[in-house]
């Protein structure tokens, strides 16, 4: 048994609630909260029944301790890139981006010293993928072609993804391996960008157009799940987060999770989501054992994941008045990215077996779309339970307040991605202009309608900081300092909630997670301050007392130490 002393315990069960002390018991779930000598004694009568080992006082030396955060929407198996691919975060040309790729395959002897490919590795399972990329921060304004990334090699197949994850680019080495031609008609709901002779020219949009790249990707690259998984989980742990999702999973990276499950098992919990465009149905079938509200090797099924749109960023979110003037012409608003038709079949499949569904949605029409869907499967489905089963809208970017009213009848919880006020406020002042960009990630509409939101961060579209998200829900501040909306912002507390309490429910696990609470899973982040204390000023951004940078010193799952700040 483990006994929690000298902390400032933040239990989430009230904005003031506290205890003295807290006692884990051996079966990794919380025995007692409480007076230190009540504890002491509770831990005296597990022993004398025979139950319990030998207490071991565990001194926290005044930091706080609080739930363990839950992720309520990322992809896990992204996290892959962190470790495997070029960084281009910081790129600010096309110059940027061949040197940090040429330097990054050159590291790895990808690359010759006159930049072609190693005869060793060449079509032998090496691709130079460089991630993070934001066109808004290139001096030219767009996405490289496969002309810039031919510059890196014509030998070496070469992606570069956008820090959305809704757009690509690649050289011709990539286009041939992935059999993209000047006969490819664009896919439903995607599109390839093309040379005057109607040649692709590298520029891949949206997801249906970028999948021949990532399944010749996922099918060729050298990349072994089972090697990087421990720092994956490290990533996530880092942040203070016991619960992961991997919130659009493919048939390989479910084989893959499975493989770990029941192999060695995973530290965290993960919850995957088949997606839609994959064999789910062949899925769950394969691998019945996960689709369970019980974790087996730390992996389950949640449900499944549709999408609706693109990228707001990106333009290519589906809106219901223009964009600002562009390329695309006027009276632009972005598109669906599915067949309505298709995506209410997936719907009504989700509704009818039992499994909750996930619906990534950035515009307002898009969230439109998706409530429709939602309301007439929820009128035909045959499933009695179909009312229990907690249907989410990811992202709600441009989610209006009729909208969450509706979402509040339906029974939909929308999942924010409210960190896109500091990372993208400016982009979308742009695309938007001030009005309606200024009203992004409307979380007071959703607090003051009773509605259980939730914050997620996509990762790795950025890191998996849940602390950053509540920052930026209180904040609502852009990287150039405007302030968006400040009626839309909440209290930290609030936002603490959308992590824990929150998305447990969302999960369906509030019974075992989200406080701490006697029976719950011992979950714990200790962290350096207590999260209520922090700064959440507008200028508070690069202060070392400001929420988002609060420091994590270690993370529990089920009363286990499964990361800890060297």
């Amino acid at each position: 048994m483990d006994l929690y002393v000298n902390a400032r315990f933040l239990p989430m069960t009230g904005e003031h609630d506290t205890f003295e002390a807290m006692l884990v018991g051996d079966d990794g779930t919380i025995a007692f909260t409480g007076s230190l000598e009540q504890a002491r004694d509770r831990a005296a009568q597990l022993r004398r029944t025979a139950s319990g080992s030998p207490v071991r006082q565990i001194d926290c030396e005044g930091h706080c301790v609080m739930p363990g955060l839950i992720d309520p929407h990322s992809h896990f198996s992204g996290a892959t890139q962190y470790f495997t691919a070029a960084d281009l975060s910081d790129a600010r040309s096309f110059d940027d981006v061949t040197r940090l790729l040429t330097d990054f395959a050159r590291r790895r002897g990808w690359l010759t010293a006159t930049d072609e490919a190693a005869p060793a590795h060449a079509d032998d399972g090496v691709i130079l993928i460089g991630v993070g990329l934001d066109d808004t921060h290139l001096d030219e304004h767009r996405m490289p072609d496969r002309v810039v990334l031919d510059r890196v090699s014509a030998t070496l197949p070469v992606v570069v993804n956008h820090v959305s994850g809704h757009n690509l680019a690649c050289n011709t080495r990539m286009l041939q391996l992935a059999d993209v031609t000047a006969d490819t008609p664009d896919p439903t709901g995607g599109r390839y960008l093309r040379d005057a002779d109607g040649r692709p020219d590298g520029r891949c949009v949206e997801p249906p157009a970028m999948s021949p790249v990532f399944t010749y990707i996922q099918s060729h690259q050298r990349l072994d799940m089972h090697a990087l998984v421990g720092d994956m989980q490290d990533l996530y742990a880092s942040h203070g987060i016991t619960t992961v999702q991997d919130g659009a999973t493919t048939a390989h990276d479910v084989a893959a999770f499975a493989g770990i499950a029941d192999h060695d098992g995973f530290r965290v919990d993960l919850v995957s989501y088949p997606m839609f465009g994959e064999d789910v149905d062949g899925v769950f079938r394969e691998f019945a054992r996960y689709d369970s509200a019980t974790y087996h090797g730390g992996f389950r099924f949640g449900g499944r994941k549709l999408f609706m749109d693109g990228s707001p960023q990106a333009r290519t979110a589906w809106l219901t008045e223009p964009y600002t003037p562009g390329a695309e012409g006027a009276g632009y608003r972005g598109h669906a990215t599915v067949d309505l038709d298709a995506a209410y079949r997936f719907a009504l499949a989700a509704f009818d077996e039992g499994h909750q569904l996930l619906c990534h949605c950035n515009g307002d029409a898009a969230s439109d779309a998706y409530l429709d869907l939602v309301e007439r499967a929820m009128h035909e489905s045959t499933n009695p339970r179909k009312r229990e089963l907690k249907p989410v809208m990811v992202h709600c970017q441009f989610a209006r307040r009729d909208q969450y009213e509706r979402m509040r009848t339906l029974g939909v919880i929308p999942s924010i991605f409210v960190a896109h006020t500091w990372y993208w406020g400016d982009t979308h002042i742009a695309n938007m202009g001030m009005g309606r960009a200024s009203e992004i990630s409307r979380v007071h509409d959703a607090l003051e309608l009773g509605l259980p939101f939730t914050f997620h961060t996509d990762s790795p579209v950025i890191e998996p900081n849940l602390f950053e998200s509540v920052w930026c829900a209180a904040t609502r501040i852009t990287r150039a300092g405007v302030q968006l909306d400040p009626a839309q912002r909440v209290g930290i507390y609030d936002g603490l909630q959308a992590v824990t309490v929150n998305a447990a429910a969302q999960y369906g696990e509030l019974n075992r997670k989200g406080t701490l609470e006697v029976g719950k899973l011992a979950d714990l982040a200790i962290v350096a301050r207590n999260p209520l204390d922090c700064d959440v000023s507008p200028d508070s951004a690069d202060s070392p007392t400001a929420l988002r940078n609060l420091q994590v010193l270690a993370t529990i799952k089920a009363g286990r130490l499964i990361w800890q700040h060297s």
